[in-house]
């Protein structure tokens, strides 16, 4: 396996007295300095063949690819273990602040002012002062290409408060979408014992996160500068895949020296949308090379799949002593799911329904179920129902339908 060589640069030139940051950060010990080489902008990917995750499981410590539009997961390498996520963890704000302007309780145009808190933020940041005012706009997108810890806290007070009290709706939100191996102790992704996620659960957060467009743009700017004179502050994006990935959307990177080098993204070709997830990688680079691969391995491997039920399946069944002979159906639900491209032709059904039903028959009823198998494996099931009801043939019933025969003669 190759070896990576980083290239550790930090730069403050300080220019008319003023600031001018080549790369935002503070060290401290929460950070590692190693994680500056990921946004060098001579590095490059390394090239693998396309369809090869063999290297994945080597150099990350969790790693996942799923479909968004069905949740299926195409390859996975301890997807269910808790593992710290760095940054990665604003993914979670960035949702419920998509979720929030959404309702309207604030927009980009929005004024936050910077807190103490926000202010005392370490490792990246964009050097907010107390009382400092800033757009939602500048804030957001500061968090979104250089991943700032201090514009991060100041538009979570803004929402709610606290961070503290962020930090809740972020365990509950995580909740909500089944995150059930994920737990929050801050909103910028600091490290500590309780603060962790698994590759399946970030999965199910960027599939969320990439149903919200407002950060496309943010997501795909290589660099930018927020404010403007002598305070101006350059905003690099940490995620090379955003200009060397074809069909790439938007993602979020993270290191620490606990959680190591993280990294998920979400990418579209077609009508397939894919989320890729690498934590714990030892190396920056490596977390490319993985999603890279896994993306890759889903995009030249699989294809979206509708599922179809011939007609004869869905004849009408006999109705015995009923005011109706037959009762009509239909297939509960038909879905899209994926399957290895080029496959379809071996999907086989199979179904059975009833021969006959008795009087009533309600609706939705079910009659029967139909399965789908791909070389043997079962790759869908649903049950047959019946569309209307049909009511029982009595006395009554049959006297009134006496009388209608007798009317239309």
């Amino acid at each position: 396996m190759a070896e990576y060589k980083h290239i550790i640069i930090l730069k403050e030139i300080l220019q008319n007295g003023g600031y001018y940051m080549v790369l935002i950060k503070r060290i401290t010990a929460g950070v590692t300095a190693f994680a500056l080489a990921a946004v060098m902008q001579g590095a490059s990917l390394t090239a693998f063949s396309e369809g090869d995750v063999s290297a994945v499981d080597s150099i990350t410590k969790a790693a996942i690819v799923t479909e968004v539009s069905t949740g299926q997961v195409l390859y996975e390498h301890n997807s269910h273990e808790r593992l710290p996520m760095a940054s990665v963890t604003k993914l979670m704000c960035l949702l419920i602040w998509a979720e929030e302007m959404e309702k309207g309780t604030f927009g980009m145009d929005t004024v936050i002012t910077a807190t103490a808190r926000a202010n005392a933020m370490d490792g990246s940041v964009i050097w907010l002062n107390v009382g400092e005012e800033m757009s939602a706009y500048d804030m957001i997108r500061s968090v979104v290409i250089a991943s700032a810890n201090d514009a991060c806290v100041a538009v979570c007070e803004y929402i709610t408060g606290t961070e503290e009290m962020f930090v809740e709706r972020m365990n509950k939100r995580a909740q909500e979408l089944g995150m059930s191996d994920t737990h929050y102790d801050n909103c910028v992704g600091f490290d500590s014992d309780t603060h962790y996620t698994s590759a399946y659960d970030t999965a199910l957060l960027s599939a969320a996160v990439s149903e919200y467009d407002c950060y496309n743009e943010f997501f795909a700017t290589r660099l930018d500068y927020v404010r403007e004179g002598e305070r101006q502050t350059q905003l690099l994006n940490t995620n090379k895949m955003m200009q060397r990935y074809d069909g790439i959307i938007g993602g979020k990177t993270g290191t620490t020296d606990k959680a190591g080098c993280c990294l998920a993204v979400w990418a579209k070709r077609g009508n397939m949308k894919l989320c890729a997830v690498a934590l714990g990688c030892k190396e920056s680079e490596q977390r490319f090379t993985a999603c890279t691969d896994l993306l890759n391995y889903g995009f030249s491997g699989f294809e979206l799949y509708r599922t179809a039920v011939d007609s004869d399946v869905l004849t009408p069944v006999t109705v015995t002593e009923g005011l109706e002979k037959q009762a009509e159906v239909r297939v509960k639900r038909l879905n899209t799911i994926v399957i290895p491209k080029g496959s379809s032709k071996r999907i086989e059904y199979t179904h059975t329904v009833v021969d006959s039903l008795s009087a009533p028959v309600q609706y939705g009823e079910k009659v029967g179920e139909v399965r789908a198998s791909l070389d043997g494996e079962e790759i869908f099931y649903s049950d047959i129902v019946t569309t209307g009801e049909v009511g029982e043939l009595n006395f009554f019933s049959s006297l009134l339908i006496i009388i209608r025969r007798f009317f239309s003669m």
